[in-house]
């Protein structure tokens, strides 16, 4: 039995990408994540997936996937797999390509007419495939008969729809030579087609003012499903042509449902990561099943006792990956079902606890326990805040996190312990500025903030200096003449380093007497600077890297290079290019104990990356294998369809 579903799916992609000086040298991945994928088929006899999905430049890919069944739910793709082909419809003109799945290519192709094709339903017992067409030139569609030994068209018949529309989603019965389609736009209807004779017989309304997504059929008993978009599922008796029963389920409107072959099952989206099924003859909903879809990455953290990494994707309301530093495969994920966004988050490696820090009116913070990854509990400090920075002390086993009051407008650090989340001192900043950054200095027991000046007076930046004991403010840094991003703290040296745009330079403050040093680095020689993206100090503190974004005005182009600065003298060692759409959109961690830095993105809107790099020589060499790592599915097979349209 051959289960035909609709869904749209995204899958994704994990490469492992150690680099010497940014150089790559090797890459470990998921199979691509789906862009905009519209026809699909599973093959459950052989257990493989087929399906179409088209990229932004217009370009169409037919993907070949092994598949876990109780996990996969694909929508109907014309496929005759007696005769190990596929037919893929393009439009307008209406172009079918004839796939071979054995030698995986393209092995013919037939044109049609200047109309879009809309839907079609193949007959394999009898070797035929029917295409309908757009009818938005008036109410009249056409319905093309092809031979598929031949490839050739053999017939066709026009079918007055009466209203603008089309003929969308369709099933045969071939006990009673009979051939049903739901239609689109305006409202659906259910049309009845004589194959026999290839006539239209009859047609009947629904109550579904939307486009049909879905069809199924149970021939044995008579009895024919079709779905429209906005969650109506209509169950229409064969033998006497009327509508028998109908359900609509809550959540939002869907493009897609699936259907089994034999229409006992079906298979709802009912959020953007979650699919539940229904038993169709009864209208029951069952069981549910997740699929994820890595994709925006924003955060990483790394457990660096047991060379973890837990990566942060702000997709489907949030998922957490858990990957292995050491093998560098996926080992978990967990699904964080939030309503609001992350603005950060911590580790507590010892206490074995993910801190992450929510966007909302409120201080909140959830609490991830890692020895069974799962939610511990969601607490709330604070209301009608908005919190700004936070750092945590796995030595001492603190938190710190800077916050803006939104009602009286001041600023706040406060010092928590881990894991109770008990506040142990507080501190007030002046009125209107905000918490940038913070940086602690456990050699000399001092915490230093980036401070953001928000009133437009006066300074616009400057760093504070804290006692670690109870958060007593020493002293202040004036950054007046200063744009400041990215400060790096070197704990060795007592020097805060940072990019500043303004002139066109790295400086560097001297956290002993709090003032900028003299020696400012000027970077204006390589090109104009656009902007500061990340900054590193490796574990010896001998060179600290900035991430810089350039813009060439001469080629009117941007670039991106890795800075390495020696930190006792502030001066360039070297300039390293790298590919600005992969670092300029990457999120950034750095593990000191191994000098390892890692940054997640997603690539060209296609692939999610968690990528591991070195700046530094002195590091061992990287591993040197290459493998696809297993989700759900493991890609056997990639074809690219030029687009003939």
């Amino acid at each position: 039995m051959n289960l035909i579903f609709l869904f749209f799916i995204s899958f994704n992609c994990f490469i492992l990408l150690v680099q010497s000086e940014v150089n790559l040298l090797d890459s470990y991945r998921f199979p691509p994540i789906m862009n905009n994928p519209y026809q699909t088929f599973i093959d459950e006899n052989d257990g493989f997936l087929y399906f179409l999905d088209q990229r932004n430049d217009g370009s169409n890919y037919l993907l070949k996937y092994d598949f876990v069944s109780d996990t996969s739910y694909a929508k109907d793709i014309e496929i005759d797999l007696i005769n190990q082909k596929v037919y893929i419809e393009f439009g307008s003109p209406i172009i079918i390509i004839k796939v071979d799945l054995n030698e995986w290519n393209e092995e013919s192709n037939l044109s049609l007419s200047n109309d879009q094709p809309t839907g079609s339903v193949i007959d394999v017992d009898n070797g035929i495939l029917y295409v309908s067409t757009d009818s938005s030139s008036g109410t009249n569609t056409t319905i093309y008969k092809i031979e598929l030994s031949t490839f050739t068209q053999i017939d066709s018949l026009l079918v007055n729809l009466t209203s603008v529309m089309a003929l969308k989603y369709g099933v045969i019965d071939n006990l009673a030579q009979m051939m049903y389609f739901g239609t689109s736009q305006y409202s659906m209807k259910i049309v009845k087609i004589n194959l026999t004779d290839f006539t239209s017989v009859d047609s009947i309304s629904t109550s579904s003012s939307q486009n049909c997504v879905g069809a199924g059929i149970d021939s044995l008993n008579g009895i024919a499903y079709f779905s429209s978009t906005n969650n109506y599922l209509v169950k229409v008796n064969l033998t006497t042509f009327t509508i028998e029963d109908s359900y609509n389920w809550s959540g939002y409107y869907t493009n897609t449902i699936g259907i089994n072959s034999d229409a006992s099952e079906a298979y709802i989206p009912k959020n953007y990561y979650q699919i539940t099924e229904m038993n169709l003859p009864s209208f029951t909903e069952g069981k549910s099943s997740d699929f994820i879809s890595y994709t925006k990455p924003k955060l990483i953290l790394i457990d660096e006792l047991i060379q973890i990494a837990y990566i942060y994707f702000s997709n489907s309301n949030g998922i957490i990956a858990k990957v292995d530093l050491e093998s560098f495969e996926l080992v978990d994920y967990l699904l964080l079902n939030l309503s609001d966004s992350v603005v950060n988050g911590e580790i507590d490696s010892i206490n074995g606890f993910i801190y992450l820090f929510l966007t909302s009116s409120e201080l909140k913070i959830m609490k991830i326990r890692l020895s069974n990854f799962s939610i511990d509990e969601t607490v709330t400090i604070y209301s009608n805040v908005q919190i700004s920075s936070t750092f945590f002390d796995q030595q001492n086993q603190t938190l710190y996190v800077g916050y803006y009051n939104n009602t009286d407008f001041y600023a706040y650090l406060i010092k928590m312990n881990s894991p109770d989340l008990q506040i142990l001192n507080s501190s007030q900043f002046a009125y209107e500025v905000s918490v940038k950054g913070l940086y602690l200095d456990y050699f000399h027991n001092y915490l230093y903030c980036w401070i953001q000046n928000e009133t437009g007076v006066g300074s616009l930046y400057f760093i504070s200096k804290h006692q670690v004991s109870n958060l007593n403010q020493i002293s202040t840094a004036n950054l007046t003449e200063y744009n400041v991003y990215q400060p790096v703290l070197d704990k060795t040296h007592e020097l805060i380093y940072f990019g500043d745009d303004y002139n066109y330079s790295i400086c560097r403050v001297n956290l002993t007497n709090m003032e900028v040093m003299n020696d400012c680095l000027n970077i204006s020689d390589i090109s104009d600077v656009n902007n500061f993206l990340e900054s590193f100090i490796n574990s010896n503190d001998t060179s600290v890297y900035f991430l810089v974004k350039f813009y060439n005005s001469t080629s009117d182009e941007y670039f991106e290079s890795v800075l390495q600065i020696e930190t006792i003298s502030n001066k360039l060692i070297s300039t390293t290019n790298v590919d600005d759409e992969i670092f300029g959109s990457s999120i950034y961690a750095y593990d000191p104990t191994k000098d390892y830095g890692y940054l997640a993105y997603y690539y060209n809107e296609l692939q999610s990356y968690f990528d591991q790099f070195s700046f530094f020589s002195s590091n061992p060499n990287p591993p040197s294998s290459s493998e696809e790592i297993i989700f759900n599915f493991s890609i056997l097979g990639i074809m690219i369809i030029l687009s003939l349209f």
